[in-house]
């Protein structure tokens, strides 16, 4: 009896090695499996956005996509272009005066929203690279034309590109050269108003 009793456990012992074992070759191999599985299913190839898409798919947009929800600026940067889009970011559009931004939201409002609007967007195509060029170029600062036909003024400070509008509001440049299908965006950390 006492020799069953070693022998029983040595059994035992050998049996639930052996059976742990194969379940983890058989779990190791269905999950390389289903890693060679998943990655045979993966889209190698990013869909790049419109300019709508991409300033209304980012959370620091989110105030001044709630400015231009309900206006044709939606529409407009879905359209060909190309544009160049000087978007400003969630600060930005908080340091405006509550009641400012209140007023701006009302169907009334809509021609003093459209001119700040047309602030912040270019026709055609500038990269960073471009602008310091012309800054360079031009003394010191440049004048880039907006899509409402005004003017603002681009300089340099420390590496740092300011836009600089008629009332005297001055915006540095944060991240530069966002790409989309039809266009380029540049966010600011401030608002670009109208005289």
């Amino acid at each position: 009896m006492n020799f069953n009793k070693p022998l029983f456990a040595l059994l035992a012992s050998s049996f639930l090695f052996f059976t742990s074992c194969s379940e983890s070759k058989k779990t190791d191999t269905k999950d390389k499996n289903d890693k060679l599985i998943a990655q045979a299913n993966i889209v190698t190839e990013e869909k790049i956005p419109n300019l709508s898409e991409l300033v209304s798919g980012d959370i620091g947009f989110e105030k001044f996509n709630t400015l231009i929800a309900d206006t044709e600026f939606k529409e407009l940067l879905a359209q060909k272009g190309p544009y160049t889009v000087f978007v400003p970011l969630n600060g930005a559009i908080e340091k405006l005066h509550p009641k400012l931004i209140e007023s701006l939201k009302k169907p009334e409002s809509k021609t003093k929203l459209t001119q700040i609007m047309n602030c912040h967007i270019i026709p055609g195509l500038i990269n960073r690279d471009d602008i310091v060029k012309a800054i360079k170029e031009n003394g010191g600062s440049v004048t880039l034309k907006t899509l409402g036909g005004v003017r603002l003024l681009a300089s340099m400070k420390r590496d740092k590109i300011y836009l600089i509008d008629k009332a005297g509001n001055a915006g540095r440049l944060m991240v530069n050269d966002l790409e989309a299908t039809n266009g380029i965006v540049h966010t600011i950390e401030s608002v670009m108003m109208p005289k």
